[in-house]
């Protein structure tokens, strides 16, 4: 039941779901949680919809829980892309409790969301009681070995699912072995594809060593990671050795060099032992004397204030072509809802052969406002501190300051660089 009246246009929008027949799209970023809230219902009493795609519409965690609510009652949909949707863990946590009801939906798609670790354990928990869902796609989705070891969980026992889709995430050695250790005995996994992710040599010889035990797997996607000679070699041995087995793409790695620049921020489980020692008069090793407890209302506001929003990060891992494949990411809410501060803005490039004394390796940086008007526009040099790594850092104080909620950052490169593989560009705040 709807706690509102719904508009001309959310009218037309609910009957569309309920009576238009098996399939609905929709690729409109007006469609907000209100507007998921109308298909939900419509959800609800359609006796026919069975794929429902919403692509680049703004149905946030409010709208997901909307749809999971339809999701435990209603008995058509086969099919529901949510792609692109500011989904984050409370919504994909929603969706995971739905699953575990649910017993016709087939095909899930939660790609270029922000679900995380925590979003991926609670899909985790649903795969575990799930016999329906054959493909997920978790893709761009910031999960990390936390997330991925909790698939692989399920993966052992899982019966019906089929194709698994973790590009464009942050997993890895530990991540990939975990996976690897449930291929060994998953007999349903076709597809497997973690590129672009943190993947090294480690992860690398535990697939090599799933592959020889595995018959179902034909397709692992390997691409863009962060292999050396070794591991490839171990897997290219493991494929040779084992007739029809899969065999992975492995091409275009990159020095893990890249991924170990950007400053680590603070976990839930650092902001909780600061505040203990602010609070709990705790001896440090290096002091004789215990610290003086602060009244927990003015450690809380300190820790506001120094609490850090995981950074926005964006990663480009293919080749570079100038005008056609620029890296840029937007300044979104804070998590809690509250604005952020953009402190720095980082860019770092992975490009083989940067040595090379006919190549000029700069780089312009374009800030836009949430109009799209040009604020800041920079040609930097970057600064080379490895072998085919590059970093620029800029720090431009009144820019940073202006910066808020749907401002952009752009990076271009100014001449051709088609052999650089990865750019990431990431803006820590606060």
């Amino acid at each position: 039941m709807l706690s509102f009246v719904m508009t001309a246009q959310q009218r037309q929008l609910y009957l569309k779901v309920r009576d238009q027949g098996r399939f609905c799209s929709a690729m409109d970023d007006q469609i907000g949680a209100a507007e998921a809230q109308v298909i939900a219902e419509a959800l609800k009493v359609s006796k026919t919809m069975a794929d429902l795609a919403l692509a680049g519409c703004r149905v946030g965690d409010a709208g997901a829980q909307a749809i999971a609510e339809a999701l435990k009652v209603g008995t058509t949909l086969i099919r529901l892309s949510l792609h692109r949707n500011l989904i984050g863990e409370v919504g994909a946590k929603a969706i995971a409790e739905a699953l575990k009801v649910n017993k016709t939906l087939e095909y899930l798609d939660l790609s270029s969301n922000q679900i995380g670790d925590a979003g991926a354990q609670a899909i985790a928990e649903a795969l575990k009681v799930n016999t329906t869902v054959t493909y997920l796609d978790l893709h761009n989705n910031q999960i990390g070995d936390a997330g991925a070891k909790a698939i692989a969980e399920p993966l052992k026992g899982n019966k019906t699912l089929t194709e698994l889709n973790f590009e464009r995430n942050w997993i890895g050695n530990a991540g990939a072995k975990a996976l690897a250790r449930a291929l060994e005995v998953n007999t349903n996994v076709i597809t497997l594809v973690l590129d672009m992710n943190r993947i090294g040599d480690a992860g690398a010889i535990a697939f090599a060593r799933a592959i020889t035990q595995n018959i179902t797997l034909r397709h692992l996607d390997l691409l863009f990671n962060c292999m050396g000679i070794a591991g490839i070699q171990m897997i290219d041995r493991a494929f040779l050795s084992v007739t029809g087995s899969a065999y992975p793409t492995l091409s275009n790695q990159f020095h893990p060099l890249a991924f170990s620049i950007h400053p680590r921020l603070a976990t839930a489980d650092d902001v909780q032992t600061v505040l203990c020692l602010l609070t709990s008069r705790q001896e440090l090793e290096d002091q004789s004397a215990a610290l003086p407890a602060l009244p927990a209302e003015i450690a809380e506001l300190i820790m506001n204030e120094a609490q850090y929003w995981q950074g926005v990060q964006g990663i480009k891992r293919e080749q570079v072509l100038p005008h056609l494949q620029d890296l840029h990411v937007t300044v979104p809410r804070g998590s809690n809802g509250s604005s952020i501060r953009v402190k720095a803005i980082q860019v770092v490039r992975n490009w083989p052969g940067c040595f090379d004394a006919t190549t000029n390796p700069v780089v312009d940086l374009i800030v836009r406002d949430e109009q799209g008007a040009v604020r800041y526009k920079r040609t930097v040099k970057p600064a080379v501190i490895g072998y085919d790594i590059q970093v620029v850092m800029v720090l431009p104080a009144t820019i940073l300051r202006q910066m808020r909620e749907g401002w952009g950052v752009q990076v271009q490169p100014s001449i051709s660089q088609a052999e650089v593989v990865l750019e990431s560009l990431y803006y820590p705040d606060h």
